[in-house]
This record gives C-alpha cells, sequence and structure tokens, in this order.
C-alpha cells in the first residue's frame, strides 16, 4: 500500500479514535459513540498491520537499535517494560493506576444519577468440611443490613434435610460475647435464641437437654461448618457430597434482631414469653431457596417465606406479606458449584 495514503488513512483514524474515546470518557454510554470507536478501533489494527509491512526494515532496526549508542540501545526494552508493568497494574486493578479510570467513572455516574458501590466481600473458608464438590454463597448485603445471623445447609429435592453447610458460630453454641450485663459491663453468657433460626434448627431436629431445637454448647455435627458472623458482604465457601443426577436444595435462613415493624412490634405477642421476654426480637427469620444439579453452576436464591416469630415450630410461612425492612438484609444471594 502507498505510504503517504497509507499515513493520511491512520491520522484521520486517530483522529476518530481520540475524539471518540474522551466522548466515552466524559460522558455517560451512548451506543452510537461505541459502535463508532469499536469500529475505528478495528480498522486502525488493520491500517498498522500493513503500516508495518510496509516499514518493517526500519522498525526492525528501531528495535534493534542499530547505529545508536549504547544507551539508546536499551530503549526498545525499556518501552517494552514500562508498557508490561502498566498493563499488568490495570489489569489486577492497581489503585495508583486505576485512579483516571475512577475518576471518569464517577463523571459519568454523576450524569445517570448513581453511585459507585465498593464490592469488598469477606471469605469464610470452611477448611474442616469434607465433602467432594466445593459450594460458595455470596450474600451481597443490602441497605437494612445490621449483622444478622445465617444458617446454610442442603436438602433433597422433596425438602428432607442432608447436612448444613454454615451456621454463625453464636448459633451453633449459643454462646453470645455480650450475653449478660455485670455492673453495667456486657459479659459472654449461654443466651438461648430459639426465635433466631428455627427453621433450620427444626429441620436439622436435634433437640438440646433444655427441650430446645437451637443447639446448646456446641454440637459434633456442626464443629467443621460454623464460623464468624459476616459483617458485610461476604462469600462462605463450603463443601458437600453431590450425586450425579440427583437434584438438590441450598437453603439459607436469616434473621436479625430489633427490626420491629409495624406489624411485628415490641408487644405484638404479649403472652408469647420468648417475643415478648427477651427484648432481641424482631421481624421472623426469612428463608431463601434454590434447586441445584450438575448442568447448572450459578443459581439465584429467591425468598420462599419466614420462620415462626419466637420459633416455637419450624413451619414454613409462605405468606411474607407483613415482611418490610427485613427483606433487604440481602440484596441478593448466589449460589455456585463446582
Amino acid at each position: 500500500m502507498d505510504r503517504r495514503l497509507l499515513g493520511n488513512i491512520l491520522i484521520i483514524i486517530v483522529i476518530i479514535l481520540s475524539a471518540s474515546g474522551l466522548l466515552m470518557y466524559f460522558l455517560a454510554f451512548e451506543k452510537n459513540v461505541a459502535s463508532l470507536h469499536t469500529f475505528f478501533a478495528m480498522l486502525f489494527i488493520l491500517a498498522m498491520v500493513f503500516h508495518i509491512i510496509n516499514n518493517k526494515l526500519p522498525l526492525t532496526n528501531y528495535i534493534k537499535g542499530k547505529r545508536l549508542g549504547k544507551l539508546k540501545k536499551f530503549q526498545s526494552p525499556l518501552v517494552l517494560l514500562i508498557g508490561v508493568v502498566i498493563t499488568i497494574g490495570l489489569y489486577t486493578d492497581a489503585p495508583v493506576l486505576n485512579k483516571l479510570y475512577s475518576w471518569g467513572n464517577e463523571i459519568r455516574n454523576e450524569q445517570l444519577g448513581k453511585t459507585a458501590e465498593s464490592f469488598d466481600y469477606q471469605i469464610i473458608y470452611l477448611d474442616k468440611k469434607v465433602g467432594k464438590q466445593k459450594l460458595s454463597v455470596e450474600l451481597k448485603k443490602g441497605i437494612a443490613f445490621q449483622y444478622p445471623l445465617f444458617a446454610i445447609w442442603a436438602e433433597d429435592s422433596i425438602g428432607n434435610y442432608i447436612e448444613t453447610l454454615y451456621v454463625s458460630r453464636v448459633i451453633s453454641s449459643s454462646s453470645f460475647d455480650f450475653g449478660k450485663k455485670v455492673d453495667d459491663k456486657w459479659e459472654s453468657a449461654i443466651v438461648r435464641r430459639p426465635e433466631s433460626l428455627p427453621y433450620w434448627s427444626h429441620k436439622r431436629g436435634i433437640k438440646a437437654t433444655d427441650g430446645l431445637y437451637v443447639p446448646l454448647n456446641g454440637a459434633s455435627d456442626l464443629d467443621a461448618v460454623s464460623g464468624a458472623t459476616p459483617t458485610s458482604n461476604f462469600v462462605v465457601n463450603s463443601k458437600l457430597n453431590f450425586k450425579k443426577k440427583s437434584n438438590y436444595k441450598i437453603v439459607l435462613e436469616v434473621n436479625q434482631s430489633y427490626d420491629w415493624n409495624a406489624f411485628y412490634s415490641k408487644d405484638k405477642f404479649p403472652k408469647d414469653k420468648t417475643y415478648s421476654g427477651s427484648g432481641q426480637v424482631g421481624q421472623p427469620s426469612l428463608i431463601y431457596a434454590t434447586e441445584i444439579n450438575d448442568f447448572e453452576k450459578y443459581r439465584l436464591m429467591k425468598l420462599i417465606g419466614h420462620g415462626h416469630h419466637s420459633g416455637k415450630n419450624g413451619k414454613l410461612y409462605t405468606d411474607v406479606s407483613k415482611i418490610t425492612t427485613a427483606k433487604y438484609i440481602a440484596d441478593r444471594i448466589i449460589v455456585s458449584l463446582e
């Protein structure tokens, strides 16, 4: 191809790419601008191929450093090294290098009335859990998230309990760091919370010595699956033995204290000693579930009901019309199976 013609083509393409790139950086996304930028980027790559072919000899000399001083011979490797470092830094989201992108992102979000979110996650590894398949449950917290308690377990396709995959440590032992007040100071103590996760505790079906289904003083089947209660977005990495060609359910129960509403108020059930006596109740626990099989890796958990407000039974109550803010404890819950 004629070098002069190719040079003119490259100049025009660079001008168009620069203009469309600036528009994409400072303005909210527009398909027409993105399409224009993409088309001329591909055209630029094609033109550069012809440019390299037409200038093979001088470009080779530039890279090899012929007829250059000793120091200038290292220009090409140095430029390549800098390019590799910057590329890796940008790809791995290095804070310093990504400030420029973040600034432009803030400008575009302001035009759309959006705010940037932080997606930092607590990773909970249950290394002692035994199983052939790796299972992860990711929960992105909602606007009502205030350190709730959780239990995650597996069931068969008809709802029979199989095993617990994760449970908050304070529930697995009934030992709370702020269990009782002594001389105006909080001390750890055993506190029975049957209303906390009643659907899970009744599904598990093991009574403690005091007749309640919520565990007491630890339990051998929960040693490997209990963990600290998450304080933000989290991912629980657990394991299970998943039989091929079988369907399972993964169920999550969540409950948060002191989240009363107009229906589930402090004085709603005055004769219920658990609800009216502990002072730690609120809206009942919420239950999320999804079916998994060996064909789908990711599944979104859906709200299917709530537990008993004081944990007197293990029924699933599917009417959630009287639940308000508790629905926003979790923004989304995703199950993945490897």
